[in-house]
């Protein structure tokens, strides 16, 4: 294979720049075709983009044998279905997060994966950016000693409805609302710094009841390596905050996740700060990765096994019990 191309299934608002764009940049891709149940905002998006084929038949999609890999971009409570179809074709697939609704779903859908043979992707993209890969280089090189534990903490105010995008908030389209869409990522990005999980646990709960989804949580993961730490999540306060602190045995890391504030790395002999400039297509490097690995030239993780532990997890908070491995 000299080009993988790609049809994209679901072109929502993650797609306009965040990562369709990339699928047209990146060397050895080429994004064939689109689809969406809206004809007319499907056609619009089409025009837009410069894709040469467009459909609102999913399976018209899936059977196109010049198809290589699928980008399933959907809501999470289509996730399972696309992506069993997509193995069944026989196509590789790159899904976006959360995994899936569940743990049970994204159980099946590594297994039918497995059995057809096909690449399984999940869109964890802070996992190819350069400030989380950095981050990653200064724990492994042991720049601050060792890791010995981790904060973080996320608040922000009561979301406004966006008619374009309120089944963010729905229970039966999201799963677990904001924590499923925001907290996988910052799940996903602590087995992606601190590897394995141990175990975990979690308490979750809806107290502002201005949504139908759990507004705050509490977690505890603690990682194979004995690196421990809290995750704190709301999204019911008066303020922004978006703080994750790495503290080693010679010094610690601070950094956010959802913003691309500067990365610190404070030491008893020094202390210094890394710019990191938001990409233009964030998901733009992750994809790369799944390029270069469907074509031979990378060994990214096609097994989508991470993003069933961030599921776990997901879960474990959101229902008020533990996991352990």
């Amino acid at each position: 294979m000299k080009e993988v191309n790609f049809g994209i299934i679901g072109c929502g608002n993650v797609t306009e720049v965040k990562s369709g764009p990339a699928f047209q940049k990146i060397e050895g891709a080429n994004l064939l075709t689109v689809m969406r149940r809206n004809e007319e905002k499907l056609i619009d998006y089409a025009k837009r983009h410069n894709v040469p084929k467009y459909t609102t038949d999913y399976l018209e999609l899936l059977k196109d044998k010049d198809i290589d890999a699928v980008y399933i971009a959907t809501p999470p409570n289509m996730h399972h279905f696309y992506t069993l179809e997509a193995a069944k074709y026989g196509k590789a697939v790159y899904v976006e997060k959360p995994m899936a609704m569940t743990v049970a779903e994204c159980e099946e859908m590594i297994q039918v994966c497995k059995d057809n043979n096909v690449p399984l992707f999940v869109a964890y993209y802070r996992r190819g950016q350069d400030r989380f890969n950095k981050v990653k280089e200064l724990i492994e090189s042991k720049d601050i000693g060792e890791v010995r534990s981790f904060q973080y903490f996320y608040t922000s105010g009561i979301p406004k409805t966006d008619p374009n995008r309120s089944w963010l908030l729905s229970k039966e389209v999201a799963g677990g609302g904001l924590l499923y869409d925001i907290g996988s990522h910052m799940i996903d990005t602590m087995i992606y710094l601190f590897g394995e999980v141990k175990q975990a646990t979690g308490i979750s709960c809806n107290q502002s009841k201005a949504l139908n989804v759990n507004d705050v949580t509490s977690g505890i993961i603690q990682f194979k390596n004995n690196i421990q730490g809290s995750i704190q999540l709301s999204f019911n306060g008066n303020e922004k905050r978006d703080e994750l602190t790495i503290i080693g045995s010679k010094g610690s890391i601070k950094l956010s996740i959802m913003s691309y504030d500067n990365l610190s790395v404070i030491k008893e002999d020094k202390s210094y700060e890394i710019e990191f400039p938001q990409p233009e297509h964030v998901q733009l490097p992750l994809i790369k990765r799944v390029v270069n690995t469907l074509l031979g030239k990378d060994n990214y993780d096609t097994s989508g096994v991470y993003g069933l532990r961030t599921q776990e997890i997901l879960e474990t908070f959101e229902n008020s019990t533990t996991i352990k491995y």
